[in-house]
């Protein structure tokens, strides 16, 4: 640093230079005596003068390292350590010109990070008899301000995940459950960080155990009367001869001995794709309890015919298909045909806490369906709400409070042809004639077309509400990535895996992205 002489030691140097020139003993005499005070004085002055500027210069050094440090993703002492020194050497660069940076230290407690750093300075006068160094201190404080986080993991447990791709998956997840555990652990907030999980295939469940079934089955969102028109669309109405009749699924389930699996379909256009809470009023913006109908017996291409039509003569496919009446044989439960046929992935978890709860459920993933990605990321979005049917989150806007989607994909949307005469199998969105995605279309593409078209959609209504989205794509070889590029909330959200075995690399990049969200200086 670059030390300039004060005007008081400007003219203490002109009087010893006056007492100099003097002729007068007396005079002289007298400088002989005050001129080594005057000059330790002076020089002493200028090395005053020196240690104040370098205080300050390092306090604006350390005031900037600290702040730096404090808006990292840094949570542990030895990275704050890491990340505020090489801030504070930066910020140091071309300052110290004659002192030299003897130590720092970053740390945190709770919410606040200190830094602490000490220059020395070789003094001009005190060195000349006790050769020794000036030290100078500085300290400086910065208040976290810590931002709790709802994140819900979307994940793709569909059949092209099953092998090395499921395997590595559930390591990325569990490890990233970690990572997000470690950090809420050193918050000093209540609940820092909850995180949620929808396993995602061709359907969406909601839960597997007998008593959180029976809870969403009574509850007020759900179409227990089958008034919704999801509902409507299968069933026969002997009235007007025609498919369109109201029935309680719930019932039918009964019918055949067997208990709803927690499966749930997608809600009717726009509702499929907006958070609108569930009115008893407004039938479509209920939840439809998940039921594959008893498919025609004649049809020979059918997939899951477990009961007798019970026809009369000359009934068509459809009238003998929607025949409720037929219901009323059991199914074995050991059977792989039923009303719950396609609803064997593992349910949801709602936000929570609990971390072991958490990983034990993404270790029991298991790979089938095919791939519907606004079903995952609906129910993502549901997680979140502070709306029903969960309204477990904070209502937007909340002050320091960040809702998160992480969704994780390893390929298109796909509806197949089966070649029955639904021509396909039936799963979220019914049966591909019922036209619930926007198309009863034979041809593949146009059944994905349109499928990408509500995830699209989906995912601008999710960032209008506020929810930071990130994508991931797992070995996709063909096809373009752009869908998920414009899902994610910003280009550097979107991750293109080519290797599956980089998933847990990604996922905890995206965990150090999310704590970024987390912490603020």
């Amino acid at each position: 640093m670059r030390v300039s002489l004060s005007q008081s030691m400007r003219r203490a140097a002109r009087r010893l230079r006056g007492f100099g020139r003097s002729n007068d003993g007396g005079i002289a005499v007298q400088f002989a005596f005050l001129a080594l005070p005057v000059a330790v004085l002076a020089f002493g002055m200028v090395d005053v003068n020196r240690a104040s500027v370098g205080k300050k210069d390092l306090q604006d050094a350390l005031d900037a390292a600290t702040l730096i440090a404090a808006r990292s993703t840094a949570v542990t002492n030895g990275e704050l350590d890491t990340v505020g020194d090489a801030a504070l050497t930066g910020q140091l660069s071309g300052q110290l010109t004659d002192a030299t940076l003897v130590s720092s230290t970053f740390s945190v407690n709770g919410s606040t990070v200190t830094g602490v750093a000490e220059i020395k300075l070789t003094p001009i006068v005190a060195n000349l008899w006790l050769n020794t160094d000036m030290k100078v201190g500085a300290r400086s404080e910065v208040v976290r301000s810590m931002n709790k986080l709802e994140v819900a993991m979307v994940l793709d447990t569909t059949g092209s995940m099953q092998g090395s791709k499921l395997a590595n998956l559930k390591l990325a997840a569990t490890d990233f459950v970690d990572q997000m555990a470690a950090a809420a652990s050193r918050s000093t907030e209540t609940n820092p960080v909850k995180i949620g999980i929808v396993p995602f295939s061709s359907a969406v469940r909601l839960s597997s155990t007998s008593s959180e079934l029976t809870t969403y089955r009574n509850a007020v969102w759900m179409d227990a009367a089958g008034n919704a028109p999801a509902s409507r669309q299968l069933f026969w109405n002997t009235s007007t001869n025609a498919l369109g009749a109201v029935q309680n699924r719930f019932s039918l389930f009964s019918g055949v001995g067997q208990s709803w699996g927690g499966c749930v379909e997608s809600r009717a256009a726009p509702y499929d794709v907006q958070e609108t809470a569930p009115a008893s009023g407004t039938p479509a913006t209920l939840f439809t309890p998940y039921f594959w109908p008893d498919e025609a017996d004649y049809d020979n291409d059918s997939v899951n015919d477990y009961v007798d039509d019970e026809e009369s003569s000359g009934w068509s496919q459809d009238r003998r298909q929607g025949n409720t009446g037929k219901y009323d044989t059991n199914v074995s439960s050991s059977s792989s045909r039923g009303p719950n046929r396609g609803c064997d992935m593992q349910p949801l978890m709602r936000l929570t806490t609990n971390w072991t709860a958490l990983k034990d459920r993404i270790d029991d993933f298991n790979a089938a369906g095919e791939t519907h990605i606004p079903l995952g990321m609906m129910w993502g979005w549901h997680l979140l709400s502070p709306s029903a049917p969960f309204s477990d989150g904070v209502p937007y806007g909340t002050p320091k409070t960040t809702k998160v989607v992480v969704l994780m994909t390893d390929g298109e949307n796909t509806y197949t042809d089966n070649g029955s005469n639904n021509r396909s199998n039936y799963d979220g969105y019914g049966f591909i004639w019922q036209g619930r995605t926007g198309t009863t279309s034979n041809n593949s593409g146009t059944r994905t077309d349109a499928i990408d078209d509500r995830l699209s959609l989906l995912c601008t209504n999710m960032k209008a509400a506020g929810i930071v989205i990130y994508t991931v794509r797992v070995e996709v070889k063909t096809g373009s990535s752009s869908l998920l590029q414009g899902c994610a909330t910003t280009p550097d959200k979107f991750y293109d895996v080519q290797s599956a075995g980089n998933l847990t690399a990604v996922f905890s990049a995206i965990a150090g992205s999310i704590q970024n969200l987390r912490i603020s200086g």
